[in-house]
C-alpha cells in the first residue's frame, strides 16, 4: 500500500526538501515527489525513520539523503539553499513521550521548525508545508472539530505543534514567507512502526497477528479520525500547490469518527483473530476523549478530500506482503 499521488495533483517545483523524509509519512511523501519527477533532498536523523523506507531510490540521481538533524541551523540552511520548497515533517511525534521529556520534544518540534523557517526566508523559498497535528485542539466538546475550535492542547507535544504553527503564521505575516500548516488527524498505513508511541492501528495489528491481547486505555469509547497515509501525501502535495490559504492551518482527516473498541473488532475480524479480546486499563495522561475533523475548509481551499475509507484501507495494510 505505497502512497500514490492523486492524478489531479500537478507539481510546479523541480527541487524539494523533505525533513523527516525517512520516516512513515515522510518516506511516502518522498516516493510521491520522485514519482512526479521532482529532485528531492531528505534530511533525517534516523531516530525513528529508516533508510529501508527509501531504498528503492538509492541509485536514482534525483534522490539525495543527508543524515543529520533539523536542530542544526547550518545543516538545514545548506539543504534549503538547494531547493524551491520544503515539506517539513521532522518531529518527535509522541504525545506520551512529550509528557516525560517536554524539553526534548520542544527542541525538535519548535526549535527545529524555527530553523526551517529562518532558512526559508534567507533563501527565498517559495513554499513551506508544515506537518502539524490534531493534538493542537486538546479535548473538545464541539464536534466535529473545525479550524475555528479553541486551540487548547493537553500535552507538551500538542503545545509544541501549536507553537510551531504560530511561527509559520508569524513568518508569513512578518516576512512574507508562504506557509501552510496541515493538522493531521490519526494517520495509518504501511511503514508505520508498532512501538509504544506509534499509531494504535499498527500496535493492534501487530499484537493480534502474534496472538496477543491488545491493550485499550480507558473504556474504548473514545473516538479518532483515521486517515490513510496515501491521502495525507495527496494533501501535502495539494498544500505545496495551493494558491489560497497561505499562512493558515487546515484539518487533514476523513471527518469520520471510529471508536477504539470498534477498531479492535475491525482488525480482529480482518486478521481472523476475533477470539482475542482486548485488555482494558486506565486512561493515560494526555489522552483525548473524542477527536474527528470537520474537513470543509481543506475541501474548499485546498481541494482536498480523503478518498480511502477505513475498512478497505486497513484491509490493504494488514494483508500487505511483508518486506
Amino acid at each position: 500500500m505505497t502512497a500514490t499521488v492523486d492524478s489531479g495533483v500537478g507539481l510546479s517545483y523541480d527541487k524539494v526538501l523533505v525533513t523527516g523524509g525517512a520516516g512513515f509519512i515522510g518516506s511516502h511523501t518522498v516516493d510521491a515527489l520522485l514519482e512526479v519527477g521532482s529532485e528531492v533532498w531528505v534530511l533525517d536523523n534516523l531516530s525513528t525513520g529508516t533508510v529501508r523506507n527509501l531504498r528503492r531510490w538509492k541509485k536514482n540521481p534525483k534522490f539525495h539523503f543527508r543524515k543529520n538533524t533539523v536542530t542544526r541551523y547550518n545543516v538545514v540552511d545548506s539543504l534549503v539553499q538547494k531547493v524551491e520548497a520544503v515539506v517539513h515533517l521532522a518531529a518527535i511525534v509522541s504525545p506520551y513521550l512529550s509528557v516525560e521529556k517536554p524539553d526534548i520534544v520542544n527542541d525538535a518540534n519548535v526549535f527545529g521548525t524555527l530553523n526551517v523557517l529562518r532558512a526559508a526566508v534567507k533563501e527565498n523559498i517559495r513554499r513551506v508545508v508544515f506537518a502539524s497535528s490534531s493534538s493542537v485542539y486538546g479535548n473538545q466538546t464541539t464536534l466535529p472539530i473545525s479550524e475555528n475550535n479553541p486551540l487548547e492542547p493537553v500535552t507538551p507535544y500538542g503545545a509544541s505543534k501549536l507553537s510551531a504553527e504560530k511561527y509559520c503564521g508569524a513568518f508569513h505575516r512578518t516576512y512574507g514567507l508562504s506557509t501552510i500548516s496541515l493538522r493531521y488527524f490519526n494517520v495509518y498505513g504501511e511503514r508505520q512502526s508498532a512501538n509504544p508511541y506509534s499509531g494504535v492501528i499498527a500496535i493492534f495489528a501487530n499484537r493480534l497477528s502474534r496472538g496477543r491481547h491488545p491493550t485499550i486505555y480507558g473504556d474504548g469509547e473514545q473516538t479518532r479520525d483515521f486517515i490513510c497515509v496515501s491521502d495525507v501525501v495527496t494533501a501535502n502535495l495539494r498544500a505545496l500547490e495551493a494558491e489560497r490559504g497561505i499562512g493558515e492551518a487546515f484539518n487533514i482527516g476523513t471527518g469520520q469518527p471510529t471508536n477504539i473498541k470498534g477498531l479492535h473488532g475491525l482488525l480482529a475480524g480482518l486478521l481472523n483473530r476475533s477470539d482475542i479480546s482486548p485488555v482494558y486499563t486506565d486512561a493515560r495522561p494526555g489522552d483525548i476523549k473524542h477527536s474527528y475533523a470537520n474537513v470543509a475548509k481543506a475541501k474548499d481551499v485546498l481541494e482536498f478530500q480523503a478518498k480511502i475509507e477505513l475498512k478497505p484501507g486497513v484491509a490493504l495494510l494488514v494483508h500487505a506482503p511483508s518486506r
